[in-house]
């Protein structure tokens, strides 16, 4: 667990979010994993070919999706008064990332909530988590059912907000689709394609909170 500090930018590589001072910094999914992967590698320059399989987990797509990428994460850090050279073109061969950055090593951090599936189970601190099937997924649920990005789930002391991103076979808040980011009771049943999760806030008392026969959440 690593934070990346730059141009008075904070990348959180546990809690997947990038930081300007106090306000968050917006980027999809796979531009995060972009800028953090060029930090991790700097100064190095990385090729096209590794940035395409890393970013996009061996899916076939075009070199135009990587630029596009990297113009979202320069825009961004522009927007914020930072520096959009700070992401160097190698013409011809790739990206890299081209300011000074300093590594900060994290303790583990206090974990908020539990998923429960009947596969597996994990625990999550506060921050965005991704759910798929996909290898830089924080939650990673192996079923065909699943998308490679399938989902995130915000995770806060006191807000937990379900989002589907765009998955073929659904995101579900006990028996109900959604189709915008969601709020969740503490102690509630999702569903992820057609893997059921148990999600349970730790160390509050749940005892008013209760799953009835369909998995709705009440009080």
């Amino acid at each position: 667990m690593t934070r990346y500090l730059f141009d008075r930018f904070c990348l959180d590589s546990d809690q997947k979010l990038l930081t300007r001072g106090e306000e968050p910094v917006r980027l999809t999914p796979r531009a995060f994993r972009l800028l953090e992967f060029l930090l991790r590698q700097r100064p190095n320059a990385v090729s096209k070919r590794d940035l395409l399989q890393h970013v996009w987990s061996g899916d076939i797509v075009e070199e135009s999706n990587l630029k596009s990428l990297v113009l979202e994460i320069r825009a961004a850090l522009e927007e914020r008064g930072g520096r959009a050279a700070v992401i160097r073109t190698a013409y011809g061969f790739g990206y890299a990332f081209a300011g000074d950055a300093a590594e900060e090593a994290l303790s583990q951090p206090q974990a908020l909530v539990a998923l429960r599936w009947a596969a597996g189970s994990i625990r999550l601190p506060a921050g965005l988590h991704l759910i798929g099937r996909g290898p830089d997924c924080a939650v990673i649920i192996d079923a065909a059912s699943v998308s490679r990005e399938h989902a995130n789930l915000l995770v806060a002391r006191h807000e937990l907000r379900l989002t589907d991103l765009g998955s073929k076979n659904g995101t579900f808040v006990a028996t109900t689709r959604i189709d915008a980011p969601t709020d969740l009771f503490d102690n509630c049943r999702i569903r992820i394609g057609e893997v059921v999760v148990d999600v349970l806030r730790l160390g509050k008392d749940t005892s008013t909170v209760t799953l009835d026969a369909g998995g709705e959440a009440g009080r």
